[in-house]
């Protein structure tokens, strides 16, 4: 099991190191990516240490009609309620995840083909 206290991501939830910080809610942090793959990349990353989707279970209802609203909220907000944008959340290793810590890629700006890759 992934240490929490190693995070990159609990350090930034913990602003023990800076991010670009675009929203806060009392379960969530939403930051710019710094590697992004589209015009607009932002991650939605929970401010309580879950290793992946998997181990959130319990809260699974509670997290999802919070990730719902923000999802529509930065759709809103980087102009992406016409044209539309991709929200993904990659789990474990095939799926393409590489930070142990439960985010969620809102992606907008460009056309996204399918399948993913």
């Amino acid at each position: 099991m992934h240490n929490a206290n190693d995070c990159i991501f609990c350090k930034i939830v913990n602003k023990e190191i800076p991010a670009d910080i675009v929203k806060e809610t009392a379960n969530f942090i939403v930051i710019k990516d710094i590697n992004p793959v589209s015009p607009i990349h932002l991650l939605i990353i929970s401010k309580r240490h879950y290793n992946s989707i998997l181990d959130v279970k319990g809260e699974g209802e509670i997290y999802g009609n919070e990730i719902f609203g923000l999802c529509g909220e930065l759709a809103v907000e980087f102009n992406a309620v016409d044209k539309g944008f991709r929200v993904a959340i990659n789990t474990k290793e095939d799926g393409g995840q590489t930070v142990d810590h439960m985010h969620i890629h809102f992606m907008a700006g460009r056309r996204f083909t399918w399948p993913p890759g």
